[in-house]
């Protein structure tokens, strides 16, 4: 089991719970907490698995008594310079962490210092009490959101998460399937990266000189603060996000359809076309950042599209945004309103389905029946 966690450069199986891990060994995280929940229980399991590693890299790892005093450590680590600290939890535990994870997003961390929350959904209900969806939960306090669809973005985006949220001074949110937590395989290893600030090198805060107008969100902070989201740490979030490239736009020649789709639903998406004989036959926007989405993509992939096609899961999460973008464009005379069809398709056909989740199956059949009618 080490020596898999150990490992500094080929390639190695994970599973996906695994893959959360290792992302975080090699993000170099300092705290590792959270609560135990389907469909992401087994990440525990694994650091107790390895808890010899961890001691060896002065990583704390800790399960909290809730979600909501897991949020509240990220909080308190966020007064350390230098202090990367991630938190995992199932989609129901999110709306009990909501309270600790809007406080650490609504103040300014110090120097260096990154939180990652990361959220286990099960859009099919296979083990969890709500069809929650946990892209809503992080919304609601203006937590950024990442959607990994491959084995090795969701390692790899750990540490890509990270860096963002220490550069942008926002809280992260990602959000993990059951189908990916519960699935694996390859990924390419990079070597683990010590904490600068663990257990073996630990750092003394002085209460006296903690910038309170920064760190504790009450009135009359908590005005400022959030006008700090919204007019400096959102739109420096917006710029870093576009020069990663984590959104992208696959071509295709046919420009009738364009399709934006996300996370794991990206590769249903693609088997479905596949099935359907329609590869690479329709350009697609596949989102890694599902909020805030960037406005500047979705105009220059709507330009090239007659209509647009949403597919996701749960809700229209990301078809609404895409619509308002729209709406503003049109207002503001930059471009014609584009088309935009999701949970409902033209003609009265069946959209992409809101109750539980989804599978190329469900995606050859929608899907499948919209090109024969769009495109006879």
């Amino acid at each position: 089991m080490k020596n898999r966690f150990t490992r500094a450069e080929g390639k190695e199986v994970f599973e996906g719970n695994e893959l959360i891990v290792k992302g975080a060994l090699e993000a170099g995280v300092s705290l590792f907490t959270g609560y135990p929940g389907s469909p992401v229980a087994s990440v525990f399991t694994v650091l107790e698995q390895i808890g010899d590693l961890l001691k060896e890299y002065g990583i704390k790892g800790i399960i909290a008594n809730n979600e909501n005093q897991a949020a509240s450590l990220l909080h308190g680590a966020m007064s350390v310079p230098g202090v990367r600290a991630m938190a995992v939890f199932k989609s129901v535990g999110a709306y009990v962490a909501l309270d600790g994870m809007a406080i650490v997003n609504y103040t300014v961390p110090e120097t260096g210092s990154a939180a990652l929350c990361v959220a286990g959904d099960d859009p099919a209900l296979s083990s969890t009490q709500v069809g929650a969806d946990s892209r809503y939960t992080f919304f609601s306090a203006k937590i950024p959101v990442f959607e990994p669809a491959t084995n090795q973005e969701i390692k790899d985006w750990i540490k890509l998460a990270l860096d963002v949220a220490a550069r942008s001074q926002l809280l992260s949110g990602m959000i993990i399937t059951t189908n990916q937590a519960d699935g694996g395989g390859t990924v390419v290893v990079q070597p683990n990266v010590k904490p600068v600030v663990s257990m073996h090198h630990r750092v003394m805060v002085d209460t006296s000189n903690i910038r309170v107008r920064q760190r504790v969100a009450v009135p009359p902070n908590s005005g400022e603060l959030e006008r700090d989201i919204i007019e400096r740490r959102m739109p420096r979030f917006l710029e870093i996000i576009r020069e990663s490239g984590l959104n992208r736009v696959e071509p295709g020649p046919d420009r009738r359809i364009g399709f934006i789709t996300s996370g794991n639903t990206y590769n249903y998406l693609r088997h479905a076309l596949h099935e359907l004989g329609a590869d690479c036959e329709f350009p697609v926007l596949k989102l890694g950042v599902t909020y805030p989405v960037d406005p500047e993509i979705v105009l220059a992939f709507a330009a090239e599209a007659e209509e647009l096609f949403v597919v996701e899961e749960k809700r229209g999460f990301i078809e609404s945004q895409v619509t308002e973008i729209l709406r503003d464009a049109r207002q503001s005379g930059r471009m014609d309103f584009s088309n935009v069809w999701g949970k409902r398709f033209p003609g009265d056909l069946p959209g992409i389905p809101e109750a539980g989740g989804l599978d190329p199956g469900i995606l050859i059949k929608r899907i499948g029946n919209m090109l024969l009618a769009r495109l006879a």
